[in-house]
């Protein structure tokens, strides 16, 4: 064998919209299909269909002659499930929602792997009735009860009314039987009451909030079930220039949504290149005038890698590991087994010479485990990026660090060690984001002598860490952890961003012609004495 599955309990709480079942399915059958116990955790909304869904389960479970005590439905206040929580402290929970909640349940459960939101983001350089009905479809999908509906607008030079006139072109229904029968998944209720939200213009007829300004949210609220949306107004000058393309980028990297669409860009494309480039997202859509690209548009399914992942320098507030779609739940809380990694110490790998007098101060685990990393940054890297197989044209695969002079920087202080220190640089001292990567370190400190031939090394206090962590150079701020070695994809999803870029085109060759040779795809490189 080679790895460890844990069967602590799993504890399962999901959004309840239009991917409940799938989001549902994805998290409980692909632990329970390997023998780990699932919690389904009732919700304070909604928490019928979490109960039938599981009744439903359990009903398929018996008629296929399954264990039934693998499957339990919590049904229980908030304040009972802490306690849950607090008994079952090594468990995993698996969780789809808001920050505030994944924050909150991090505090309590080391394990806590989240999918979280984000201010969706659609840009466009040019306005016509399909970019309209784009922006409806992407802001009132399940009326913004979907993880990937439009937030925030970016658009040229469009004034309040014509804003309101966007949305005044909405569908309505009477009642959720009538979507169902009709198919419709982005139409208002012809009469639901709603609050106002504070700062933000009501639509004149429909439950629709806007708010139009020519500058950048400063804080944007996600407001999950509202239709509302943020738009900056800008000139066509101001939306191509190098300044304004820069400021966009870094307001993306600090706020992480899920997804970015662009339209209106043509070959070469460099206004969405660019942004992918400065930018870290797992969603990226490139669409045109006539076929315009959509916030909620991925399909894991057909090479459109998909997850919500928080800002980088939170992450570790929110989540154990970033989530990616398509991936097996229990494997986030899988490990290595010692055997296997002591077997895998033994491997002599050609290319790590120069990395050998790292290497050889592993202990046998360590040196196994660094072995793997290398292995599979070699073969996640070879070929990449990858074409997606569905009907829009995709690439996905492992990045680099947004490309804007930003750097991770890794502090090892305290009771951090050169083992946790060399496993947390690995993912960038054997790929082409080597020199995005710094190591600081207290004055004095021996592991700067260790690590400056291989890497770049900063000695400094905790307070200058802080305070360097806390600009716009820091994209991301870690804390190497000793931790029982998980699959490797998911510890060097915590250091290197995934996902994917899409053109809305069918065999968009241009698009593939771009962005394949972009320098954001991370490149597996054998470590050289240039630093």
């Amino acid at each position: 064998g080679k790895i460890t599955i844990k069967r602590d309990p799993a504890f399962v709480s999901c959004v309840s919209n239009f991917s409940n079942f799938l989001d549902l399915s994805r998290k409980v059958l692909r632990n329970i299909e390997i023998g780990v116990p699932v919690v389904i955790l009732s919700r304070t909304n909604t928490s019928q269909h979490m109960f039938r869904w599981t009744q439903l389960l359990l009903d398929c479970m018996e008629k296929h002659s399954l264990e039934l005590g693998l499957v339990s439905f919590a049904s229980c206040s908030v304040e009972m499930q802490k306690d849950l929580f607090h008994t079952f402290t090594k468990s995993p929970i698996y969780f789809t929602g808001s920050r505030e909640v994944a924050r909150a349940l991090k505090s309590m459960l080391s394990n806590t792997f989240s999918s979280t939101g984000g201010p969706n983001t659609f840009v466009s350089k040019v306005m016509n009735h399909a970019i309209e009905e784009a922006m409806r479809t992407s802001a009132l999908i399940e009326n913004s009860g979907q993880c990937t509906a439009l937030r925030h607008a970016v658009l040229p030079r469009v004034t309040d009314k014509e804003v309101h006139d966007i949305f005044s072109r909405v569908s309505t229904v009477k009642d959720e039987r009538e979507a169902l029968t009709n198919g419709t998944f982005a139409s208002l209720f012809s009469s639901k009451p709603f609050t106002e939200t504070k700062g933000y213009q009501a639509h004149s007829t429909y439950a629709v909030e806007y708010k139009v300004q020519p500058s950048l949210p400063v804080e944007i609220e996600e407001h999950w079930r509202k239709a509302i949306l943020d738009v900056t107004s800008v000139d066509e000058q101001t939306l191509e220039s190098d300044e304004f393309k820069g400021r966009l980028g870094q307001w993306l990297v600090d706020h992480q949504p899920i997804s970015l669409a662009v339209n209106g860009d043509s070959y070469p494309f460099d206004f969405t290149r660019t942004l992918f480039e400065r930018t870290a997202l797992v969603v990226y859509t490139l669409g045109s005038i006539d076929k315009p690209a959509l916030t909620a548009q991925a399909r894991p399914q057909d090479g459109e890698i998909f997850g919500e992942v928080p800002p980088r320098k939170q992450l570790n507030s929110f989540t154990k590991f970033p989530v990616v779609v398509p991936s097996p739940s229990a494997a986030y809380n899988a490990a290595y087994i010692e055997d296997y990694l002591f077997k895998m110490a033994l491997d002599k790998d050609p290319d790590m010479e120069f990395l050998q007098p790292l290497l050889d101060r592993l202990p046998g685990m360590e040196r196994g485990y660094a072995n793997l990393i290398v292995r599979y940054l070699r073969e996640a890297c070879q070929n990449g990026p990858r074409e997606g197989f569905g009907v829009r044209t995709s690439l996905y695969g492992l990045q680099r660090p947004p490309l804007d002079g930003s750097l991770t920087i890794v502090r090892a202080e305290g009771n951090i060690g050169f083992e946790e220190t060399l496993l947390a640089l690995m993912p960038f001292l054997v790929t082409n984001a080597r020199n995005q990567a710094l190591l600081s370190v207290p004055n004095g400190s021996n592991l700067a002598g260790m690590f400056r031939p291989f890497v770049r090394v900063v000695e400094q206090n905790h307070t200058e860490f802080k305070e360097d962590s806390q600009t716009s150079m820091c994209y991301n701020a870690v804390y190497p952890v000793s931790e029982d070695f998980p699959i490797v994809s998911h510890f060097v999803s915590k250091f290197l961003p995934f996902g994917h870029v899409k053109s809305t085109a069918s065999n968009h060759k241009e698009f593939l012609d771009s962005f394949k040779e972009s320098a954001k795809w991370l490149k597996f490189m054998s470590p050289s004495k240039n630093i």
